[in-house]
Parts: C-alpha cells; sequence; structure tokens
C-alpha cells in the first residue's frame, strides 16, 4: 500500500451469515482521482461504501481514508467525507439525540 491515498481498502472482508457480500477487497484511490463501483445488484457496492462510512462492520481487513482508519478513529476519518447510501443506518447503540450530536460534531458543529 502507498504511504497516502485518499481511499485505501485492505483485505476488505463482509460476510452476513453464509453470504460473503465483500471479499477480500484491495483498493487503492490516489488523491485527486474519481472512482465509481459499478455492478449487479449484490455485488457488494454498497456494502462496501457502508464499510468506508463507518456504518457496518467489516468481518475483516480494514478501512482507510486520507490514511486513517474508520474504525478506530472515525471522526478523523470521515471529517470531510459526505455519502448518501441507498439505505441509510444509524448506529444502532446510540440514541436519535446521541446520533445527531455524533453527526453534528463531526461537522465542527458545537
Amino acid at each position: 500500500m502507498g504511504a497516502f491515498q485518499m481511499i485505501q481498502l485492505q483485505n476488505l472482508s463482509k460476510s452476513f451469515g453464509p453470504i460473503k457480500a465483500v471479499d477480500s477487497l484491495t483498493l487503492e484511490v490516489p488523491k485527486g482521482r474519481t472512482i465509481g463501483f459499478l455492478g449487479p445488484n449484490g455485488a457488494g457496492k454498497t456494502t462496501t461504501i457502508k464499510i468506508m462510512t463507518n456504518l457496518i462492520n467489516a468481518t475483516g481487513g480494514r478501512a482507510l481514508l486520507q490514511g486513517v482508519d474508520v474504525v478506530t478513529h472515525p471522526k478523523d476519518a470521515l471529517r470531510n467525507v459526505g455519502a448518501v447510501v441507498e439505505t441509510p443506518e444509524f448506529y444502532p447503540y446510540l440514541t436519535p439525540l446521541e446520533t445527531l450530536a455524533y453527526l453534528g460534531s463531526i461537522r465542527g458543529m458545537h
């Protein structure tokens, strides 16, 4: 993996029971590049984006945005990220007020 990539996915995997939605995906996207995920339904596109935005946890591997791990430092990793995912999900362990406070803090609101 390169020293500085905007997106780094390292052996990213996600299983839903016996179904592998993402299987050891490794990807680097350098600064200044634009990418799109194309593929049929069930190819793992939305699952990958949900992992990258820390909406769901990977079964294996890791995702880094601007060199920052989305699981261990989500606020820093997602500071400059905006995403609209087809089926929005929220962190199930947060109350609605905590969710709003969290999302506001990511955007620098007090």
